[in-house]
């Protein structure tokens, strides 16, 4: 289970149903279906991705089940073969549209987890991609007007984007220590910096969402809460002149969760 990323299969099964929803899709088994398709094809990329640098995640990431010894390198390799199978099959059988709206986002994910792992910046937007790419894909799937769903994709991909640097803060010691040229390599409190302005930047999306689309009060108190959290963690942050890697940590995980929050607020609204 921890393999495939429970937060990251809950998070990309979140925004399918999101883009579904305000493309207009249904029935719901019908989307929920898709969004487990798209989530488990995600789910199999990741798997795949931590076999394939199994031996930098000892350094890197020592409590990795693989690190750790818990399962073995052809136990996970297979998992994720079995996963990103099932999912871009289960894909296929909706469609040829959500068939290849799914391997797009397979072959997005397993390049840059394959190949470009140690860039800078890429992880960063792999993380936002896992987050806008299921929106898309809903929307993809069932057609329909793109402006709701891409801007839902861009304030998820924003806040995502934040958390995964504030990530890289987290764990920036071992990520030197195998070479990874992420934005927070070198210490300082300039990371952080960029991870609150891109969370910010969502937040004043997803206000642009509401005026344009006139959604009820509701909408602005998730949008007020997402960037009021987002506000008091970047500045507890920024107080300090060497970030605190636990706090950091912490942050992203919060951020994590505020994308739910926003997915949750938008999805009611369509309920409404």
């Amino acid at each position: 289970m921890r393999l495939m990323r429970p937060a990251d299969w809950g998070l990309a099964f979140a925004g399918a149903l999101l883009g579904a929803r305000l493309a207009g899709g249904s029935p719901r088994g019908t989307i929920t279906f898709g969004a487990v398709a798209v989530a488990t094809v995600i789910a199999g990329t990741f798997v795949n991705g931590d076999w394939f640098h199994r031996r930098s995640r000892v350094l890197a990431n020592p409590s990795n089940p693989i690190a750790r010894g818990l399962v073995r390198p052809g136990e996970a390799k297979w998992l994720g073969f079995i996963l990103l199978a099932a999912g871009l099959t289960a894909a296929a059988v909706l469609g040829f549209r959500p068939f290849a709206a799914a391997l797009f986002t397979a072959a997005f994910v397993l390049l840059i987890n394959y190949f470009f792992d140690k860039s800078y910046f890429a992880r960063n937007v792999l993380a936002a991609g896992v987050v806008a790419f299921p929106v898309c894909y809903g929307w993809l799937w069932f057609g329909g007007a793109a402006g709701r769903a891409i801007v839902a994709a861009v304030v998820g991909a924003l806040i995502a984007l934040a958390a995964s640097i504030f990530r890289d803060v987290e764990s920036r010691r071992a990520d030197e220590l195998v070479g990874r040229r992420t934005v927070a390599a070198g210490g300082g409190r300039f990371p952080v910096a960029v991870a609150g302005a891109f969370a910010l930047a969502a937040v004043a999306v997803s206000v642009i969402f509401y005026r344009l689309e006139e959604y009820s009060r509701r909408h602005l108190a998730f949008v007020g809460a997402v960037g009021g959290l987002v506000v008091i963690y970047t500045i507890l942050n920024l107080r300090r002149r060497e970030p605190d890697p636990l706090l950091a940590g912490s942050t992203a995980r919060l951020m994590k969760f505020l994308i739910f929050v926003f997915f949750a607020g938008v999805y009611w609204e369509t309920l409404s």
